[in-house]
C-alpha cells in the first residue's frame, strides 16, 4: 500500500512540476485568437478617435479600425469604455483582451505590455476660450490653470516638466477638462493635436474655443497603437497583419480622411 501511495504521489507532483515550467515557459498561455471573442477597451471621449454620436453609440477612428481589424482576424469585437488610467491594468489582469483608446506607446508602457504597428503620431496642443491671446507658450502657463486627462501622454509631459507654478487639473474624461475651460474654470487644457481641433470645430464648442500653440511631446517611435498583453504574440501578430493590409488596400488612408486627421 506505501508503495502505490509512493507511486502516485510521485506522478502527482511530476505532473504538478511540468505544469508549472510550462506556465513559465509561457506555453501553456492560451492566446485569445483561440476565442470567438475579442474585449476591447476604450475611453470614449477623445474625439476624432473614440466618441458618442448623436444617437449615443460609440464611434470614432479607433473603434472603427479595431472592428475592421476583427472582421479580418475572425473575430467578434465586443466595446468596453472605461477610464482611460484604468485601461491598462484591465488588460493586465485580463479584463480586457486589446486596448483601442488612442493610446501612445511610450518607453514606459511597452516595459507592460506589447504595442502594435503605429498608426497614427501626432503633437499636443493648449485650447482656451476664444480670445485669450495671453497663452503663447509654456512660458506663459506661469499662475494659469490647465486641465489634462489623467494618465494620458500630456498628463505625463506636464508631470515630468515639473513646473510648479503650472497648477494642473486632471480629470477622468477629456469632454471634463474642456467643459471647464468653458465655464471659465480653467485657462486652458493640454491635449493631442487632432483630438482639439475637433473639440474646437465640434457644434458644442465652435466659436468658443481656440488652438493657440503646439507642442512635440513625442520621441520618433511614439505613437498611437493598439495595446495587448505580451504573453499573447499570436494576437499581435494577427492585429499589425490586419492594419498593414489596411494601410495597403488605402483602407486607413480612406478613415483618416473620414475623421480629418
Amino acid at each position: 500500500m506505501l508503495k502505490k501511495f509512493s507511486v502516485i504521489t510521485a506522478s502527482v507532483i511530476l505532473f504538478v512540476l511540468c505544469a508549472f515550467f510550462t506556465f513559465l515557459t509561457g506555453e501553456a498561455a492560451a492566446s485569445v485568437m483561440d476565442r470567438e471573442v475579442v474585449v476591447v477597451g476604450t475611453e470614449g471621449t477623445y474625439p476624432p478617435f473614440e466618441f458618442y454620436d448623436e444617437d449615443n453609440n460609440l464611434t470614432g477612428f479607433d473603434i472603427e479600425m479595431v472592428k475592421s481589424i476583427g472582421k479580418k482576424i475572425g473575430k467578434e469585437i465586443q466595446m468596453v469604455d472605461m477610464p482611460f488610467d484604468g485601461l491598462i491594468p484591465a488588460l493586465l489582469t485580463g479584463k480586457i483582451d486589446l486596448i483601442a483608446s488612442a493610446v501612445t506607446a511610450t518607453e514606459e508602457r511597452r516595459q507592460r505590455v506589447n504595442f502594435s504597428d503605429v498608426y497614427h503620431v501626432t503633437d499636443a496642443t493648449i485650447v482656451v476660450r476664444t480670445g485669450d491671446d495671453t497663452i503663447k507658450g509654456f512660458a506663459d502657463l506661469r499662475g494659469k490653470t490647465i486641465g489634462v486627462q489623467l494618465g494620458t501622454v500630456e498628463d505625463l509631459y506636464l508631470t515630468n516638466l515639473d513646473l510648479p507654478w503650472i497648477n494642473v487639473k486632471r480629470y477622468q474624461k477629456t469632454d471634463d477638462a474642456v467643459r471647464e475651460v468653458l465655464l471659465g474654470r480653467n485657462d486652458g487644457v493640454f491635449l493631442d493635436t487632432v483630438v482639439g481641433a475637433n473639440y474646437v470645430d465640434s457644434e458644442k464648442f465652435k466659436g468658443f474655443l481656440q488652438l493657440v500653440f503646439r507642442e512635440e511631446i513625442h520621441g520618433p517611435e511614439e505613437g498611437f497603437s493598439l495595446a495587448v498583453r505580451k504573453d499573447d504574440p499570436r494576437l499581435l501578430d494577427a492585429i499589425n497583419g490586419a492594419l498593414r493590409e489596411m494601410e495597403s488596400s488605402g483602407e486607413m488612408d480612406a478613415l483618416r480622411k473620414k475623421y480629418r486627421m
